[in-house]
């Protein structure tokens, strides 16, 4: 008998042994047919870079990406990536800079990624919306010496480096998007301005080097969640985060058994479910990965002719999938749609897969994933476990989940974690888990850290913000969220708070405000803001107007200047007397407004049939 057979024998024999308590983190109901090295996994102190290059070894010339009408094979994408870490080097880019990029979800963006990570660089992805002024503050905050961007004109880059600290920004213009090439001429009298196409150029001046590992502690990337007030937080991320997450992940689904060749990713890599939860695992699978960096409703029948098999989405995603896709379109090579970012319902779901039948696909697996930015954005998996159409997948195998109070206040830590009471088996609690995959810190924000980290039996533990209880079984099923948000078509998550704390502070007039989500015809969702004036104040049209103009101006809030983005701003305002509260509470009843604004606008709508006829 090996090794690997007696120490799962062993571990099954004392599971005979104990009793089942009832309780999650002590039972870990989903590990209970797991190895013991699955449950327990090695998890080396390596970059994330070099494990993709341990992996790849075998796959080298099979095809690893396809964006649009640009194409490499493994070995090409880690070539690019090695060129692109010479020059960023030449640059001088060292280890533990933090390069801030704006990139569409494009080959490039995966390219100077995989780059920086070799450099021991840190790489955070911002917005493409993202207003000069947020694009500034992020520069200044990290002192980034290099900003990577998107199309922008020669004038906007003189603008941001003249107010910035960066020594190099990078352009990547659109016409060359599709194009691998990075070697044409580099122009030395640039100003500091360099066209991506010419960085190839400078890596020719570079001595190679063999690249040594940087260490599993090292940070690695910066990401973005927005917190239970929308705020944006700055998540820190450790290789050792990523690496665990992949293997805690695999363990779970047994990746190895997937027998697809191709998946997509339809969300942007500004979010970790974008980039390490679907596009980097699908390389560490040795598939090849669809990218669709321009992924909207008239691009969607494009991306989904290139014969996908798994598809990371959302429900945003499965929607305009539904109301987009021709009606002769095959579909039968699809065998998972995962949903990540939000919740697809069961009655959504039912629609998904009578719409999968429809295009000739009756095998189809629709299931939801779930996770944070702090758990390198995955807690759970359907993928590779019996599907549970109700539930967010399995806890993953190797990580401990607890479940507590709902009612804790997240806004100041938890000091004595042993008197937390943990909620047993079907009990609705907030989610917390524990395990290499959570997070470093936020950047700069060392209380919010410590307000969601807490200590118990020497286990580190993250909460979550995810209300929702886990079965015996070791599944996970949400049922609600400390932040409020929706996704748009483009793949975009509007921060609904976020949205309402901005125009609360745009007017002097308005007293409070409410944000909540209407459906649209082309977006899938919008919103709508109600508000509330001093008094005396009327509540004109003209003020309306005025109003409106002002909310799409920058404001100052504790110091950040902060600005809605092109798809935040809302739809339609609307005065209100006062804001409906939940009984007992000073809360907002967002569910009452909410269906309000979906009655207005079916009044509308039918009106305008009426007119029409």
């Amino acid at each position: 008998m090996n090794k690997d057979k007696l120490l799962d024998l062993k571990s099954k024999i004392l599971r005979m042994k104990q009793k089942q308590t009832g309780y999650p983190s002590i039972d870990l109901p989903q590990s209970e047919e797991a190895t013991f090295f699955e449950k327990n996994p090695i998890i080396p102190s390596i970059d994330a870079v070099t494990l993709l290059k341990l992996l790849s070894r075998k796959t080298r010339n099979n095809p690893a990406i396809d964006c649009n009408n640009l194409h490499a094979t493994y070995q090409q994408l880690l070539d690019d990536s090695h060129k692109l870490a010479l020059s960023y080097s030449g640059l001088g880019v060292k280890k533990g800079d933090i390069i801030t990029i704006s990139l569409k979800s494009n080959y490039q963006a995966l390219c100077s990624f995989l780059a920086l990570n070799e450099i021991g660089a840190v790489t955070t992805f911002i917005d493409t919306y993202a207003t000069e002024e947020e694009i500034l503050n992020y520069l200044n905050t990290y002192n980034s010496p290099v900003f990577i961007n998107y199309d922008k004109t020669r004038e906007e880059n003189e603008r941001i480096k003249k107010n910035s600290n960066v020594n190099y920004i990078i352009t990547l213009d659109n016409e060359l998007s599709d194009s691998r090439n990075i070697d044409d001429p580099y122009d030395k009298n640039n100003d500091g301005l360099i066209k991506f196409n010419t960085l190839g150029s400078i890596a020719k001046f570079q001595k190679d080097k063999f690249h040594l590992p940087n260490r599993g502690k090292d940070p690695a990337l910066i990401l973005y969640t927005s917190g239970s007030t929308g705020q944006p937080k700055a998540v820190v991320l450790t290789n050792e985060n990523i690496i665990a997450a992949q293997m805690y992940a695999g363990n779970t689904s047994h990746t190895e058994n997937i027998t697809a060749t191709k998946t997509m990713t339809c969300v942007p890599l500004r979010y970790p479910y974008g980039m390490i939860t679907s596009l980097y695992t699908s390389l560490l699978w040795g598939k090849e990965a669809i990218m669709t960096p321009d992924w909207d409703s008239n691009t969607v029948d494009y991306y989904y002719s290139k014969d996908p098999h798994v598809v990371f989405g959302s429900p945003a995603v499965l929607d305009v999938s539904m109301r987009f896709i021709a009606k002769d379109r095959d579909l039968s090579h699809i065998s998972h749609f995962i949903s990540g970012g939000d919740f697809l319902t069961v009655q959504h779901a039912k629609r998904g897969y009578e719409f999968f039948k429809n295009h000739n696909n009756n095998n189809v697996e629709i299931g939801n994933g779930c996770g944070n930015a702090e758990t390198v954005s995955i807690g759970s998996t359907p993928v590779g476990v019996p599907l549970k159409q109700s539930t967010a997948g399995k806890i993953l195998v190797g990580s401990t989940p607890l479940v507590i109070d709902a009612n804790i206040p997240d806004d100041k830590p938890i000091k004595n974690a042993k008197l937390i009471k943990e909620k047993k088996y079907d009990e609705i609690g907030e989610l917390c888990l524990s395990g290499k995959y959570v997070f470093k810190e936020y950047y700069g924000e060392p209380e919010k850290t410590r307000n969601v980290k807490f200590t118990r039996n020497g286990k580190e533990f993250f909460r979550t913000g995810t209300l929702g209880f886990i079965d015996k079984d070791g599944y996970f099923t949400p049922t609600d969220r400390k932040s409020r948000f929706y996704i748009r078509s483009t793949g975009h998550k509007v921060y609904l708070d976020n949205v309402q704390h901005i125009i609360s502070a745009a007017d002097e007039r308005i007293v409070d405000c409410a944000s909540v989500k209407i459906p649209d015809n082309e977006e899938l969702f919008v919103n709508k803001v109600y508000i509330t004036l001093k008094d005396g104040i009327e509540p004109t049209e003209e003020l309306k107007q005025e109003i409106i103009e002002r909310i799409q101006m920058p404001v100052i809030i504790s110091g950040k200047v902060m600005q809605l983005k092109e798809y935040e701003i809302p739809r339609e305002i609307e005065f209100i007397s006062e804001l409906p509260r939940l009984e007992g509470s000073e809360k907002i009843d967002y569910l009452t407004l909410e269906k309000r604004a979906i009655g207005e606008l079916e009044k509308v709508q039918v009106k305008s049939k009426l007119l029409k006829k």
